[in-house]
This record gives structure tokens, sequence and C-alpha cells, in this order.
């Protein structure tokens, strides 16, 4: 994913369908990993359903109504020039207001989500509570300490190394699932924190549900996260009472 990428013709030639096979495969996976690049294409989506709506589709005509009527101005001179200028202005104010309010509408509900991170959200603490020996303890205090720095994508490979040689250790994956999420790999995220979800009993299955949710509120997924909020607010856990503040915002 590069960052610094203009996205903006690719984005019009992949709504528009006019990407060959290989070039959709790519751009998906560019969209798949850049919570921005989603938020773009999503809003170009919904303005594209405004400009094809009934309204519009009438202020098209309008719009051409007038410029036949500045094509005839011989016997009327400029006033009539003025007016129908006037016109144009007003009807494209119109549309304007329209895409601007759906612009703010858009921006509200990702600033919503936003204040939602930036209070509730943060790096489970590292632990030292898994018991391992020889290659495997070296390898699991590493990649603790690379979780500690931030460095996520070091802590990621041995995270995953570990969980492949030995799939006992299902606490890893809460780690490798937040460090997916700090690196924007929330599809991968989501995949860890599932895993210790579907293998419960086990001590990690509270905050994994409390970060699936938060992985949820990252991708605009509100539904699914008020399921995951919901049931920790519903059980009487550790995260009990910040569940019930996002239920309150989410609704």
């Amino acid at each position: 994913m590069r960052e610094d990428l203009n996205y903006s013709e690719f984005i019009e030639r992949y709504l528009h369908g006019e990407m060959s096979p290989e070039e959709v495969i790519w751009f998906e996976k560019e969209i798949e990993g850049n919570i921005h690049l989603r938020d773009e294409i999503k809003l170009r989506q919904q303005i594209n359903l405004v400009l094809s709506d009934k309204d519009v589709l009438e202020l098209h005509e309008q719009l051409d109504k007038i410029h036949m009527e500045i094509m005839q101005v011989s016997e009327k001179g400029k006033l009539t020039i003025r007016r129908a200028y006037g016109r144009i202005y007003s009807a494209a104010g119109a549309l304007a207001l329209v895409v601007l309010g759906l612009m703010l509408f858009l921006q509200h509900r990702n600033f919503s989500n936003q204040k939602l991170i930036d209070e509730f959200y943060s790096p489970a603490v590292a632990s030292a509570n898994f018991r391992s020996a020889g290659e495997m303890h070296d390898k699991l205090v590493t990649a603790m300490s690379y979780y500690k720095e931030g460095e996520y994508a070091k802590a990621i490979a041995l995270f995953e190394y570990i969980l492949k040689n030995d799939s006992t250790k299902i606490g890893i994956n809460l780690y490798s699932g937040i460090s997916h999420m700090e690196i924007k790999e929330y599809n991968t995220a989501n995949e860890r924190f599932q895993r210790i979800i579907q293998n419960e009993p086990n001590p990690f299955v509270e905050s994994a549900k409390w970060y699936l949710g938060m992985c949820y509120v990252l991708t605009d997924n509100r539904k699914k996260a008020v399921e995951q909020f919901k049931s920790l607010a519903d059980a009487n856990g550790f995260y009990r009472n910040d569940a019930k503040r996002i239920l309150r915002r989410i609704n």
C-alpha cells in the first residue's frame, strides 16, 4: 500500500468498471489496507447516487433548458443573459448544497468513529504470562519487545511463526491481531480475534471481543461493533462499563 499515491483516477475507473481484472485485484488489496481510500470510495459512490437521483436529473434538464434560452437572446439582449445565468447559478448552487450536505454527513460519521477510537482504544499491555521454552521462548520475548516498542510488523512476523509451530498458544492471536490493527490490516486482525472467540473458553475471549469491536468501528461496520460491545456490556467483566458507554455513543 502506498499512502502517497494519488488514487483519484483509479477510483473513477474502478467505480465505472473500466479496470482490467489484474488492476481490480491490485486495487481491492489497496482498498483493504487503506481506510482513507475506503472512505473516499464511499463518498464517491454516495455522490454518484445523488447525481443519478430523479431530482438531479430534473436539474440537468433545467440547465439544458437555460442553455437553450441563452442561445436565443437576440430579442431580449443582455438582460435575458444575466437572468439565465442567474438561474444557472441557483441551480448549480442547489446541486452543490446537496453534495456538500452529503460530504458533511459522511465526515461527521467518520469523525464520530475516530472519536470513539481516540477515547476508548489503546493496544493491550505486553504480557509476560506466556509459558514457553527454548527457541519459542526466545522468539516470544523478542516479539513482545517489538510489540511494546511499536514495531508491529516485526512483532507480527514472530507471532505468526510461533502460532504456526504451536497453535495451542491461543493468546498470541490477541497480540498478533492488535499488531495487524496498528498497521491497518483489519481483515487479518479480525481473523485473529475470531480465532480466540471460537476457541472459548479461554482467558482471552473478553479482550478479543473488545478489540474485535474496535476493529469493526475502524472499518465502519457499526452493526457488528454493536454486537460485540453488547455482548461485553451484558457480561460482568472488565470491559462492561466501557462497552456500555460506547453503546450509548453509537446509539
